[in-house]
């Protein structure tokens, strides 16, 4: 944490007095934030693992609370940061351990976070709601098992309904907790069985708030332009803007979807690396100042060519908010209180 800390330059500082200290809220809730120990790692982290997952090679072992209030407070002082906490969720790590250190954080501060399922989870935890869970995070990477090495079979083959089993489902929609999906399949929102799951689901289960992590992974205007037709009829779906860095993608969401469905979300810990999801013939790409074995980088670039990633998302809600002319209590709800709202609505109807 000290050297991501110690990245915070007086080009940071400038970018954030100038572009976001007047445009952001004084409180900030992030919806996409992932909590978790090194030593919750069961399994060894292959070469190749490390190529296909930033989390898994961001030279960041471990993000724990403490980490997520030293970095908040550098990169957001003045503001107040809080966050919507999960684990890790990738076949390496101890899902169980991870569960119970969220657990362990949320009463410890009294937030709230979501619980990372097995694919074939039988029961929800009878300690569920007093450990401050309000809802789930299923994941598309667990349903790897064994294969450690293979994610060509999960991009191609891959049904939600693989990892998202139909006891989370049920449970969900008895209580109306939220759903924040990472859909998979390599085409993302331009693949017509994850369409049709999603509508399902929404259609089926209409108390679930479903969640669209990266809002459907829409990292290029391509990826929404099409999809967002049909994603704007499900009643009960909202996004994410976790490592979205394309304002065009901001401004369809916002346009056809409605600020009142748009949670800010970061994806911190790799959202504090410096960095930009850039776009290229309808693909992203992850741009670093160094080197990493997911992203593009050169020798000539310098650390002040770059900010954070999540200055980066920041900015792509600031261009798209304000070419389209959203007002300042628009711009809160996206950055605050829709989570708040929303969380509120689904604690007032759970007796713990």
């Amino acid at each position: 944490m000290d050297e991501i800390i110690s990245n915070f330059t007086e080009n940071d500082s400038k970018i954030f007095k100038e572009e976001f200290d007047d445009f952001l809220p004084k409180k900030i809730f992030d919806f996409h934030v992932h909590l978790w120990k090194e030593d919750f790692y069961n399994l060894e982290i292959s070469n190749k693992r490390r190529k296909q997952n930033p989390f898994l090679n961001s030279g960041i072992n471990q993000f724990t609370y403490n980490d997520f209030e030293k970095i908040t407070k550098k990169l957001f002082y003045k503001k107040n940061y809080y966050g919507l906490l999960y684990g890790l969720p990738v076949i390496e790590m101890d899902i169980d351990k991870n569960n119970e250190y969220i657990a362990m954080v949320n009463n410890e501060i009294k937030g709230h976070g979501l619980f990372i399922p097995k694919p074939d989870l039988k029961e929800v935890p009878e300690n569920f709601f007093k450990n401050r869970f309000v809802g789930f995070k299923p994941y598309p990477d667990l349903v790897r098992k064994t294969k450690i090495d293979d994610s060509s079979k999960i991009d191609i083959d891959t049904s939600i309904f693989d990892f998202v089993s139909k006891n989370v489902l049920e449970f969900c929609h008895e209580f109306g907790l939220i759903l924040q999906l990472h859909i998979p399949r390599k085409e993302r929102l331009n693949d017509k069985r994850n369409i049709q799951e999603i509508e399902s689901i929404g259609k089926k289960y209409p108390r679930i708030k479903i969640v669209l992590a990266h809002a459907g992974r829409s990292y290029c205007y391509n990826d929404i332009k099409y999809s967002i037709k049909h994603l704007k009829k499900i009643k009960n779906l909202y996004v994410d803007t976790a490592m979205i860095n394309n304002f065009l993608v901001n401004e369809v969401l916002i346009k056809e979807l409605g600020p009142d469905k748009i949670f800010y979300g970061s994806d911190l810990v790799v959202a504090a690396l410096k960095g930009k999801n850039i776009e290229i013939n309808d693909k992203h790409y992850f741009v670093t100042n160094s080197s990493k074995p997911w992203s593009l980088s050169s020798s000539e670039m310098e650390l002040n060519d770059f900010t954070f990633f999540i200055y980066e998302i920041i900015r792509a809600i600031k261009i798209a908010t304000d070419s389209l002319d959203i007002r300042k209590i628009d711009i809160e709800k996206i950055f605050y209180s829709n989570a708040m709202n929303l969380i509120e609505e689904i604690t007032q109807g759970i007796k713990v």
